[in-house]
């Protein structure tokens, strides 16, 4: 027998450390295969939490789509609290009336006369022009109903206030116009915008219909006529709207009362 012939034993034992060698080659391609499926595993699990994500938040912003709609960021009036306050002014000045006209009705009515005397209706005028010109918290209402209780004659009480209240609008137009130029015009802008953060919005998107709703509303109407002024809002229109004050004046001088029985018979509570 030739030498290079090995034996049985020699030969169990190579082909047994040729199986170990294939086994060890064997191993790290098994590892490398389940590494790749454990990858491949992670990939799907992260896209499929992606697709849940995703999917909920097109949900989430379907849902709340309606409501960015309706509200874009923009300040809008509180129409809720303007609701509220005019019922309330409504009804203590009522009550306020009824009180007066029940306890202190010749007092009240000694009272009106001497103010009347004292201002006139050029008093009546000048205070109403101021108050309704002037951005101020302060209304005009009281002289209103002092003016009626002097017996003067609610035509020309409303005639009156709703004359002063329309040039002061008109003013007020004026002063908006030429407040950016000023050298305070700035500040002061930003300081009817911080009063009244929703007046400048209205009157950009309406107008001059936003200026009729303000001077509906319960707020100094020099907020919305300077404001329209600065945005030079249309000129013909803001002259209709100026009167939608009209209104308001009208309601509170028929709510002031009867007048008293006694006519005014002295030119000076008229006049001053």
């Amino acid at each position: 027998m030739p030498a290079s012939i090995f034996s049985a034993k020699e030969l169990a034992c190579l082909v047994m450390n040729s199986q170990g060698v294939d086994q060890n080659l064997i191993a790290p391609a098994d590892h490398f295969e389940l590494a790749t499926m454990q990858l491949e595993a992670a990939d799907e699990r992260r896209e499929r939490r992606q697709l849940e994500v995703g999917s909920l938040s097109s949900t989430s912003q379907a849902i709340h789509c309606p409501q960015e709609e309706e509200d874009d960021g923009r300040p809008t009036p509180p129409w809720r609290s303007f609701i509220l306050k005019v019922f309330c002014s409504v009804s203590m000045f009522l009550l306020l009336t009824l009180l007066l006209e029940l306890f202190a009705k010749e007092k009240v009515t000694h009272l009106s006369r001497h103010v009347m005397s004292c201002i006139g209706l050029p008093g009546l005028f000048l205070f109403v022009f101021l108050a309704d010109g002037v951005p101020q918290p302060f209304t005009y209402v009281p002289l209103i109903f002092m003016a009626v209780k002097a017996s003067v004659p609610k035509p020309v009480v409303f005639g009156v206030c709703a004359a002063a209240s329309y040039c002061a609008a008109l003013c007020g137009y004026l002063i908006g116009s030429k407040m950016r130029s000023l050298p305070c015009g700035d500040s002061l802008y930003l300081r009817l915008v911080n009063w009244q953060p929703w007046v400048p919005d209205l009157m950009e998107r309406r107008g001059a219909q936003g200026v009729a709703m303000a001077a509906l509303m319960p707020i100094p109407l020099a907020l919305a006529t300077w404001t329209a002024g600065s945005f030079r809002v249309s000129v013909p229109q803001f002259l209709l709207a100026g009167m939608f004050r009209f209104p308001k004046i009208l309601v509170f001088v028929l709510l002031s009362g009867p007048s008293p029985d006694v006519a005014i018979t002295h030119e000076h509570v008229l006049w001053g």
